[in-house]
């Protein structure tokens, strides 16, 4: 059964303290993008050698492992470890550094067989608490159906605002509501990228790059041709490539292209997806519908934050504050 939620609108218990934690702690939308990208900076020139990043393993809760987005770094998930409390073990899941290659994302069941192996040695017994951000998801998901297809069990996938491609659930460019969601979606945007501070120069880039996108993609479609994604370091605020070796950016950019390869089968699992409302208005999102197919037994949950800022004070309050109680009604899991 599909559950659809809106996080600060489904009960009165959010609404008034999330409007307030806002409203004191905007500020934080800038603080949490300078730390996350001079955090970024600094792993990025780290060597790393492990797998599974430890970011709490003192807490008495049962262990959760979230899988990197597409920059396959993991450390920006310290500060949701924080927001989730003391009590709540997490652990990231990161490609280390020797493996930071393109050949290493060639597709997304390769990757996930090497991290169930990591995972599976690092926690030999009991049922797995598994998530996985943006493109971290769709990793996240393959990884679920291979420990199952081991004998293991996943008591909950927990989904970070990670799409799904391949479904056949994405509304075509002939469905009304293809237009509609982007110029509903634009207010909440600009609201949202004013309290980030973004400089007038890098809005006007930004909005620069999107209208010659979307100029692209709907010349394109009206051809019959099939639109190319592409990424730049503009569709990550977190990204700054030069902070990266040349063989790290490949890696990033095979990644993206990777996830868009990937066929997922139905998964019968228990799924808890966060969803962001505040979307690009430049790029529609058919995330809920994607999971919604694939995983008919799932728990969907709207939050009203971005992509980026889902997993950041201040927003990512409401999502941690969610996840706790959930894990709360798994019960104890053995580890």
């Amino acid at each position: 059964m599909n559950v659809s939620r809106v996080v600060a609108g489904e009960s009165d218990r959010f609404q008034p303290k999330l409007v307030l934690m806002t409203v004191a702690t905007e500020h934080e939308f800038v603080r949490m993008k300078r730390l996350a990208e001079a955090g970024f900076a600094r792993e990025a020139l780290r060597r790393v050698t492990d797998v599974i990043l430890p970011l709490n393993d003192d807490g008495t809760g049962p262990a959760f492992y979230c899988v990197h987005d597409v920059t396959g770094v993991a450390t920006s998930f310290r500060f949701f470890a924080k927001m989730l409390g003391l009590r709540q073990r997490f652990y990231g899941i990161q490609t280390p550094t020797k493996h930071r290659n393109p050949e290493f994302v060639s597709s997304i069941r390769s990757i996930s067989q090497h991290y169930v192996d990591e995972l599976v040695e690092f926690q030999p017994e009991g049922s797995f608490l598994l998530g996985g951000y943006s493109t971290g998801a769709v990793i996240a998901l393959e990884m679920a159906q291979q420990l199952r297809a081991r004998g293991r069990e996943v008591s909950l996938l927990v989904v970070f605002d990670g799409e799904l491609f391949n479904t056949g659930a994405a509304i075509g460019s002939r469905h009304p509501f293809y237009w509609f969601e982007p110029i509903w979606s634009l207010p909440r945007w600009t609201t949202r990228v004013v309290k980030e501070r973004y400089s007038f120069q890098l809005l006007r880039r930004k909005a620069v790059n999107k209208v010659s996108a979307a100029h692209r993609a709907i010349m394109t479609k009206l051809r019959g041709e099939v639109v190319r994604r592409k990424l730049t370091a503009e569709n990550f605020v977190s990204i700054n490539f030069n902070h990266c070796s040349l063989e790290h950016a490949n890696y990033i950019h095979s990644l993206f292209h990777t996830q868009f390869d990937y066929v997922p089968t139905e998964y019968s699992g228990r799924v808890l997806v966060y969803a962001a409302k505040i979307q690009d208005p430049a790029r529609l999102r058919h995330l809920t519908a994607a999971w919604r197919k694939i995983a008919p037994v799932s728990e969907i949950v709207e939050i009203r934050c971005t992509h980026v800022t889902m997993m950041r004070p201040p927003d990512g309050y409401a999502v941690a504050k969610h996840l706790l109680g959930r894990i709360a009604e798994l019960g104890s899991v053995s580890h």
